[in-house]
């Protein structure tokens, strides 16, 4: 019976010292990802109010309402519809504006979708 609890005990210890690392870990933050992310969260609080400024008389226009789960996609983002993004408009998506600029490849200030196919078809090959 000792030889059980012994045995119990190790795989319990062992388990403990495996999660410890899991535990403890943090995710690095860049500088150019937190600055993306207060530029999101400033845009969504100006968006914000300027909806809560809008006349409350009439009643809301029927839209094409989407869940908030919804993933934005290339015309979500690409808010003046000229079909490139700007450095502005993926201010909308973090992750985008975290790695704009070297998805940009010609550095002109847009990008546009093929130089977002090829920035992640390079950016998946370097896992």
């Amino acid at each position: 019976m000792s030889n059980a609890r012994t045995y119990l005990a190790a795989i319990a210890a062992l388990g403990a010292a495996l999660a410890m690392p899991l535990a403890v870990a943090q995710s690095a933050v860049t500088p150019e990802v937190r600055d993306a992310q207060k530029a999101a969260t400033e845009h969504a609080a100006t968006a914000h109010a300027q909806d809560a400024v809008q006349d409350t008389t009439q009643p809301p226009a029927a839209t094409d309402a989407q869940p908030a789960s919804r993933q934005l996609g290339w015309a979500d983002v690409d808010v003046d519809g000229n079909g490139t993004i700007s450095r502005e408009e993926s201010a909308a998506l973090p992750a985008l504006a975290a790695v704009f600029d070297e998805a940009d490849a010609d550095g002109d200030g847009e990008l546009t979708p093929e130089e977002y196919r090829a920035h992640t078809a390079q950016a998946g090959g370097e896992d």
